[in-house]
């Protein structure tokens, strides 16, 4: 009826290859961006529901006090676009800028969902520098597909429930999604999928019978396979998913430190098989193969598997600890970087506004795990400093607290592990009696093993470290003696 074709007008002048003037898609910036972030794609003056991503995270938040452009900001983006093309990295150091520079605060705590942890990986990885970095807290990754999710592969092969499959097909959103090049970021990792079977053709025959795995070679087949039977208006899409291999790298840790949050409790489809083959498969409504558990769309082991290499690399700039003291400085953590945190749908702590305590929280967990108490209680104790609270609170007695957990952490978990300078020097040694040290050096490159060694040294100088600590210490002995508490933090 009308409403179908306006909803069907509406998918195409999303398409950001189209020609439509309203084919960009442009973020709102209202309200410092929190309305952006809020709801990311509206149909008219209505925000549609599937797209309401953080809105009762925000609606909470306020209530507790939050307000924008004070202690709450959105950084909002064109959620169809590569990192490489849309305009997150730029507005997100701009707002950290603003952060620092006009409200009084030092860092801000980041909240990613979903396909956003990915885009920000891009930021974190390939564009800031050392001084934007400084100005994060933490990265908190909620529902991260950080390894992808097959369910991404369904959608672009076959399409999927998007509104309402009364009022849009599951082919118009398959036809959407093709077009979406962020979608391609969300396909499975080789490196945990590349062994199982996503997509199974032609299972009502076993003759017929074709198998695609979680594997780069098959992925790619697949979609130049689809490509050759659907023509032109899916033209680029084994390109596109090359590309996309190239646009963030999930394995490499951000060196900032991170909050893993991952959802768990709710099967989760994970192989899809179709009875017909080529090109009718492509219509066909699949039958669930196999099942995982996870938060509906988000495999436990997509996320896991990377939080977990995450906190063998240690690439942070600070630990932990500067992030909430009461929180990690007390408890043993198997590493000082990255925090796992599983919250299992059916969790007597789960509840949420209109859903109490004890009831069913599993239904669409994935995008509803952000309006769950419990998460909007972990966010609101990462980002608030409790001991600001604190009658006698010095906040230059906390950054020295602070400087003396980076000093520490850097010697424990950096410095201390490296070999020793023994060892240095014994390979410099066995380097020079190779061909290659006879070859004539390049005039700047003259002193560079000397240099190489000197540096060395002073990193394995632990009483290096222990003056630093010193220094430290004596700053927050003056700062409790000026606020009246010699005890604090002393």
């Amino acid at each position: 009826g009308v409403l179908g074709g306006f909803y069907r007008a509406w998918v195409r002048s999303l398409n950001p290859k189209g020609r439509d003037r309203w084919a960009i898609v442009e973020p709102d910036r209202a309200n410092w961006g929190v309305k952006g972030v809020a709801c990311i794609l509206k149909a008219g003056r209505e925000c549609v529901t599937a797209a309401k991503v953080f809105w009762d995270m925000v609606v909470q938040l306020e209530r507790a006090g939050y307000r924008a452009g004070n202690n709450l900001f959105g950084v909002p983006y064109d959620w169809r676009l590569p990192p490489t093309e849309n305009k997150l990295c730029a507005d997100l150091a701009t707002v950290l800028h603003h952060i620092t520079n006009a409200t009084g605060h030092r860092k801000a705590l980041l909240v990613g969902h979903s396909l956003g942890n990915l885009q920000l990986l891009h930021c974190l990885n390939n564009v800031f520098g050392h001084e934007t970095l400084s100005k994060i807290k933490s990265l908190m990754a909620i529902a991260a597909p950080l390894a992808g999710s097959p369910q991404v592969v369904r959608v672009l092969f076959s399409g999927a429930e998007m509104v309402s499959r009364l009022i849009i097909s599951d082919a118009e959103t398959r036809d959407f999604a093709r077009q979406m090049p962020a979608a391609y970021m969300l396909l499975p990792d080789e490196r945990i999928f590349g062994n199982d079977t996503v997509l199974s053709l032609g299972t009502g025959d076993p003759l017929a019978r074709e198998d695609y795995r979680g594997s780069n070679a098959d992925i790619e087949s697949l979609l130049r396979k689809v490509e050759a039977h659907t023509g032109v208006e899916t033209a680029g899409m084994a390109r596109t998913y090359r590309q996309s291999l190239q646009w963030v790298d999930a394995w490499v840790a951000p060196p900032v430190p991170v909050v893993c949050v991952i959802g768990q409790g709710k099967p989760t489809h994970v192989s899809f098989g179709y009875c017909e083959g080529w090109p009718r498969s492509m219509r066909e409504e699949p039958c669930v193969l196999r099942f995982e558990d996870g938060d509906t769309t988000v495999p436990v082991r997509s996320a896991e598997s990377v939080c977990t290499h995450w906190q063998r690399q240690k690439r942070c700039l600070s630990p932990l600890s500067t992030v909430d003291s009461h929180r990690y400085r007390l408890e043993r953590y198997r590493s000082e970087c990255v925090d796992i945190q599983h919250m299992h749908c059916k969790s007597h702590a789960m509840e949420s506004e209109g859903e109490p305590r004890g009831g069913d929280h599993c239904s669409e967990f994935h995008q509803r795990i952000l309006l769950k108490k419990p998460m909007i209680d972990m966010v609101q104790s990462l980002s608030t400093n409790l001991d600001a609270l604190e009658t006698r609170f010095s906040a230059r007695a906390q950054q020295a607290h602070e400087l003396s957990d980076v000093i520490a952490w850097l010697y424990n978990s950096a410095a201390r592990p490296l070999p020793s300078v023994a060892s240095m020097q014994a390979a410099q040694a066995a380097w020079r009696l190779t061909p290659a040290a006879s070859l004539p050096a390049h005039p700047s490159a003259k002193d560079a093993a000397d240099t190489l060694l000197a540096c060395w040294t002073t990193l394995k100088n632990r009483k290096l470290y222990e003056q630093a600590l010193h220094g430290a210490n004596s700053v927050k002995s003056h700062a409790a003696i000026a606020t009246g508490d010699v005890k604090a933090d002393v």
